[in-house]
Order: C-alpha cells, then structure tokens, then sequence
C-alpha cells in the first residue's frame, strides 16, 4: 500500500523532529521545511497528500506561506492544517480565510493530530474520486450524446429514404389503378348483361377500395414519420367540415335508408389542418355508415370547458370482440378480433386525432342499440 506523503513546515528543529518521529511510527512518508520559501518550491516540485504548516515563522509567516501554496495549481485541493501556539480568535479565523482546512493548537495531542490528518487526507481522496467519476461521466454522456446523434441522423435519413418509399409506391399503386378504373368506365358502356355488369361493378368497388386504403397508408405513413409538422394548423369551423362529410356520403347513406342528423347550433372553433381532419371525419361517418344496415346517425357538437366533444350514435352493429379500450393496441393483430372492424379508416382516424392533440373513443350504447363515437378537440 503506497504510503501518504506528508510535508511539514517548521523553523523549529525540535518541532520537526517530534512530527517526523510521530508521522513516520504511523507509516507516513515526510518532508520537511524551515521556512515558507522552501514549502513553496517543495509543493512545486513534488505532490503531497497533506500539509503542516506552522505560523510563527521568520521571513514569510504560516498565513502568507498557505496563500501561495494555494496559488500552485496542483496544491488547490490539499489538505493544509495549522500547528500554531497561537490560539485567538483572530489568528483562526485569519488561517481558514487564507486556506487552511483545520487549526491545532501547541501542544496538541498526538492522537488528535493523527486522527484528523487521516480524516483530511481520507476526504481529499474521496473528492478526487468523486472528480475522476464525474469526468469519466461527462465523458460517456458526450460518448453517448454523439452516439445518440448519429443514431438520430442515420435514423432520421431511414425515416426520408421510408417516406420517399411509401410516396414513390403509393404514386406507383395510382397510375395503373387510374388506367384500370378508365378501362372499367369503359366496360360499362360495352354490356348491359346484368352478370357482367355485377362483375364489374365489384370490381370498381374493389379499385375504389384498394386506391382509398393506398391512400389512408400513406397519410398514416406521413403523420407517423413526421407528426404534427405534418400539419397545416388553422382556425376551422368543425361543424363545417362535418357536413361536408356528410354530404359526400349522403348517397351511400340513402342508399341504405341511413339518416343521419347533426345537431350544431353555432359555429365551433378549432385549431387543425383541414384536409387532415376532414379525412379523419369521413372515415368515421363511413365506417357508421358501413356496420348500419338501416336507422339512424346522430351527431351533436359539444362545448365542454374549452373543449369541443363530437358525440355520434349510430343504430348499427356494436364491437362483439374484446375489450373495445384495446382496439387499437395493434392494427395488425388484436383489432381483427373485433366484429365491428374497418382498422385502416379508423386507425388513420386515431392518428390524425391524436396529432392535433385529441383524443378519439368508442363504445357501445348502453342499450346495445348501437355504437357511440367520440371524439374531443381544445376549442380555439
């Protein structure tokens, strides 16, 4: 074990003799000074863990010696205890102001000497450790920030290189749906078969469903990568926007004897992108409108303490499957066990709902006479 190596300072021979003796019997290495000129160039030339330093001195006292002793970069943190026959007030307070770290009085007691020398060199060892701990930290933070940084970038470039991807696939899926529902407008005029005219038209269904999920993908796809930057936030009138909805689907609605009311009597104000939000309402209604054989639609406009609540009834078939708060836990496998199920719509919904700041819900009427959709906004 490395011994402690200790500098004494003192222009009393005999001093110094009893503090080597007692210093060296308690396995400490010592050297020693008469003055404080030569403390200071010992201190410069070599690293103690401790220091003695008498006050009384000719030349250059104890108060001045500690003061450029504390000057030497490498004695800022060594422990500097005064041996003085000085015991005023003044004189401990002068030591503490000028550095030292404790004060003993002559004679002093060995063993209180030796104990609180081995307490000051303990505690200066405990704070270079703690110092050496806190650089190697600082250093793995800037490791791991660097790290992180890179991740982030490389990331960040596979997120653009994901985008792109999904654009460059959803324009692909386009074009050659746009030759083949031309070639179905086509097809229509060549035949008045009703067998051929029922294959047809399923496949115009399917086209206008594959080209409506192609799109849905791409918009979940662009809010999922990029978020609410994906947004063009402005002040909108949702009741507008809601009736435009409707009436896009009110053939589809009558169609199946659906008549859907909305209950809005003044204009509510929220901060969204309109297109965004206005997809999200006709995935909704659509999907209403899909699991309602016949009845009705109710939707009402809420005000509620600086929101907006969009309750929607409907008269349709309820979720049958697991607990509805789980719905989307995942659109790839748990949804699928519900009976009521169009999980790309109503997952685009949730995501354009959830990017403005929302929240979206589902349950079914306490009635079972249907299914109550809501959906809640901060008012502007």
């Amino acid at each position: 074990m490395t011994k402690s190596k200790v500098l004494i300072v003192d222009d009393n021979p005999k001093n110094l003799q009893v503090l080597a003796s007692l210093l060296t019997d308690n396995n400490y290495s010592i050297e020693v000074a008469l003055n404080g000129n030569d403390a200071i160039d010992w201190v410069k030339d070599q690293v103690f863990d401790a220091i003695l330093l008498d006050i009384m001195m000719p030349g250059m006292d104890g108060f001045e010696t500690c003061k450029q002793i504390r000057q030497v970069k490498i004695c800022k943190d060594i422990p500097i205890i005064f041996l003085t026959a000085r015991e005023d007030i003044e004189s401990i307070t002068t030591g503490f102001n000028v550095g030292g770290n404790d004060y003993l009085t002559k004679p002093f007691n060995h063993e209180e000497l030796l104990v609180r020398l081995a307490n000051h060199i303990e505690l200066k060892e405990s704070r270079r450790k703690l110092a050496d701990l806190n650089e190697w930290l600082n250093e793995e933070v800037d490791k791991k920030t660097i790290e992180l940084k890179e991740a982030n970038d490389k990331l960040r470039r596979l997120d653009d290189s994901k985008n792109d991807f999904l654009k460059s696939i959803s324009h692909e899926i386009r074009t050659p749906l746009n030759g083949i529902v031309g070639s179905l407008n086509l097809l229509k005029g060549y035949s008045e078969e009703s067998y051929f005219t029922e294959v047809i038209e399923l496949l115009d269904r399917s086209v206008t469903n594959l080209e409506k999920y192609s799109y849905a993908a791409l918009q979940i796809a662009n809010l999922q990568l990029r978020g609410k930057t994906q947004l063009n936030l402005q002040q909108v009138d949702w009741g507008v926007i809601i009736c435009d909805c409707v009436k896009q689907l009110s053939v589809i609605a009558e169609e199946k004897d659906i008549k859907i009311e909305i209950q809005n009597d003044e204009p509510v104000k929220v901060n969204a992108d309109f297109q965004y939000l206005q997809s999200a309402m006709d995935a909704l209604i659509n999907t209403c409108i899909i699991f309602t054989e016949s009845g009705h639609i109710n939707i009402k406009l809420l005000k509620d303490e600086g929101t907006i609540v969009m309750e929607m009834e409907d008269s349709g078939s309820l979720f049958n499957g697991n607990n509805v708060e789980h719905f989307f836990d995942s659109i790839n496998n748990q949804n699928y066990n519900f009976e009521r199920n169009n999980a790309m719509e109503l997952y685009l919904a949730k995501i354009i709902i959830e990017s403005h700041g929302g929240t979206l819900l589902f349950d079914n009427k306490e009635d079972k006479s249907g299914v109550i959709t809501k959906v809640v906004l901060e008012e502007v």
